[in-house]
């Protein structure tokens, strides 16, 4: 009988990874920072380095046991972003970002789906595509504003008009994925019903809650409190829109939205979330660089590369066109369409969206999507830094 030596079979509790992550992706940003790129952009590059398309030291289990972070980090981000839906902001912005989101987004579903169907996709799935091509990250935007501390006119319209392009993005989507399900066969009554739903009840959940969070901070004792209610608000309503099939990310804009506009300290709110943001952020982008498949790459094809090129020529294109007949500062006729380039979450929730409902057609769309992100997350900030420089409104390198 041969004595063997057992082997020791260690299972790292879900916390180790959600640490090493943290300070890997701290490294990273720093050494980003180091040769001049954006830390969201070294955050990224350590997530696809420790990620399973690399080194593997995060598996891809890990990355789904970890989902609860990016979803409680987006949330706050699009918190955050319905945040400049403050009344007195978009007074003074509102028709100008109303016809630079019109053209951007018109620009972006017209050079997309044109180009789409002149390689030879189908009609569908190239307006489909089109329409997830207006939508704009924005995590990514916001902490790159963040980061150099840009401010100025340019910066508040990409802003606004990055949570506006969201917004029409998700809008178009389920009219025109309602109008592809009748196609299919659906019921007319059923494709009319269920975007009114998910957009309704997301509108719903997200003004209730927003309200009564206004209400309830006008009896917060101390800044401790009106933080965790907050964040505690947030996850309630990113928690009770995915249990019901709706639009979590639209229902914590809009709960950021009525905050903003119906709480007594809303500027403090957001004062307060920068103390618990950064790890979250932080983790959010390493798990998203982690979470990208490398692999995808060579399989782009030619629907991908046009993809790549026609959404961001579409939105440049647009907003030229817009800023010329409404005569807008050459700055934002220049630089706002490149400083569009990032996509990312909200795009992967459409298709998620796509793939639960008809597999086909998410065989189709799905490849293109994840490939070009992988793409756009990795140049998008150092664009969007190139921009703010370039506009005169970062004020930190």
């Amino acid at each position: 009988m041969t004595d063997t030596i057992p082997i020791l079979d260690i299972t790292l509790h879900y916390l180790a990874p959600a640490g090493a992550v943290m300070l890997l992706g701290l490294l990273g940003g720093k050494l980003a920072r180091r040769i001049r790129l954006p830390k969201v952009t070294g955050y990224l590059l350590t997530g696809i380095l420790i990620g399973p398309s690399m080194l593997n030291l995060i598996s891809t289990n890990v990355v789904e046991n970890l989902s609860l972070i990016n979803d409680i980090a987006l949330g706050l981000i699009m918190f955050a972003i319905g945040g400049v839906f403050e009344i007195h902001h978009i007074r003074s912005v509102g028709k100008k970002a109303l016809w630079l989101t019109v053209g951007q987004s018109a620009g972006a579903v017209l050079f997309t789906t044109l180009g789409l169907v002149v390689v030879g996709l189908d009609w569908f799935p190239a307006i489909l595509l089109g329409t997830i091509g207006i939508a704009t990250a924005p995590a990514a935007t916001l902490l790159v504003v963040r980061e150099f501390e840009a401010r100025g006119d340019f910066t508040d319209t990409l802003i606004t008009i990055v949570a506006t392009s969201n917004i029409v993005c998700i809008l178009g989507f389920e009219l025109v994925f309602s109008l592809g399900q009748i196609r299919e066969g659906t019921s007319l009554l059923w494709a009319v019903v269920s975007p009114l739903y998910e957009l309704g009840g997301s509108l719903v959940i997200g003004f209730s809650i927003g309200y009564i969070i206004s209400k309830w901070e006008q009896h917060v004792e101390d800044q401790a409190e009106l933080l965790m209610i907050i964040v505690a608000g947030v996850m309630l309503v990113i928690g009770l829109a995915t249990t019901l099939n709706l639009q979590p990310l639209f229902a914590a804009l809009i709960m950021g939205a009525v905050t903003t506009n119906l709480s007594l300290m809303h500027r403090l709110v957001y004062i307060e979330l920068r103390q618990v943001e950064q790890p979250l952020y932080i983790a959010f982008f390493v798990l998203a660089g982690a979470s990208l498949h490398l692999e995808l790459l060579p399989a782009l094809g030619l629907a991908g590369v046009v993809y790549l090129i026609s959404r961001v020529a579409g939105k440049i294109a647009g907003i030229y066109t817009i800023s010329r007949w409404r005569n807008l500062s050459s700055a934002v006729r220049d630089f706002l369409g490149l400083g569009m380039v990032v996509q990312a979450g909200v795009a992967i929730g459409l298709i998620n969206i796509v793939n639960s409902a008809d597999r086909e057609l998410g065989n189709i769309i799905s490849p293109i999507i994840l490939a070009t992100i992988i793409i756009y997350e990795t140049v998008g900030p150092p664009i969007i830094r190139f921009v703010l420089f370039k506009v005169g409104e970062a004020v930190s390198d």
